[in-house]
């Protein structure tokens, strides 16, 4: 930021992060356009000020929608207590941090639909492992359903319903539980998760499952032990086991 000097056709003062907005959402989008988005730190300050510049310079709102989305609350590893996660208060996770804890970062996306965008969600390991492992279950189920057919339209109805009522991730998911449990051909199933995708973003399509190559050796221990549970001889089957 910096003062003008004096005299100056737009008078004492510096031009501020709410105008920027302004003229570059008016540059790049037009006076008006369908949706604004921001942090739930802009309710109260920045896109009111957004709005009243764009009201006096181009007699509009700017957007027909301002869609805030609140912040990722993060427990403080000392007090225990829960807070806004942010580089302003130094309890900032990065993507290569979940990575280098061995979490697949579409398990990050997958935790992140979980919650409505207007709504606080809650960060912790435990919450995270969770969203991992559910998605590695919604992979394998679309993995095993096999080549896809023709999608669902009344599942795909209601599957919009719910994207259109204010972007509702948690119930869209929730319906995703419960289509993967419907008594619809594979191919129908298959298409239509792929259609739920779309939207979702978690790559569904391309999942396989890693194929592990058991060494001969660790084969044949294995069939040892088959052999002797089936023998009863148990003290054999424990120490092959081992």
């Amino acid at each position: 930021k910096r003062q003008m000097e004096w005299p100056s056709p737009w008078g004492v003062g510096f031009p501020g992060w709410h105008i920027e907005c302004s003229a570059m959402a008016a540059k790049y989008l037009g006076s008006f356009f369908d949706i604004h988005c921001g942090g739930e730190d802009h309710i109260m300050v920045h896109h009111p000020n957004e709005i009243a510049q764009t009201q006096a310079c181009h007699g509009t709102n700017l957007a027909n929608f301002w869609i805030h989305g609140y912040f990722l609350q993060i427990e403080d590893q000392q007090t225990g207590q829960e807070s806004r996660m942010g580089k302003s208060v130094g309890n900032f996770l990065r993507l290569e941090t979940l990575i280098e804890q061995g979490f697949d970062p579409l398990a990050w996306r997958f935790f992140c639909l979980s919650a409505h965008y207007r709504t606080k969600l809650n960060f912790t390991w435990d919450s995270l492992t969770g969203a991992q492992t559910a998605l590695n279950r919604l992979r394998a189920i679309v993995f095993e359903l096999g080549a896809p057919g023709v999608s669902d339209q009344e599942y795909l109805n209601r599957f919009l319903e719910q994207i259109n009522e204010d972007l509702n991730m948690p119930r869209a998911l929730a319906l995703v539980w419960e289509f993967v449990k419907c008594d619809l051909p594979k191919a129908v199933k298959k298409a239509t998760l792929l259609e739920f995708d779309k939207v979702f973003g978690l790559d569904l399509a391309h999942w396989q499952p890693v194929v592990e190559t058991v060494p001969p050796e660790i084969l044949a221990l294995a069939n040892q032990r088959d052999q002797a549970r089936k023998e009863k001889r148990w003290k054999d089957a424990d120490a092959l086991r081992e």
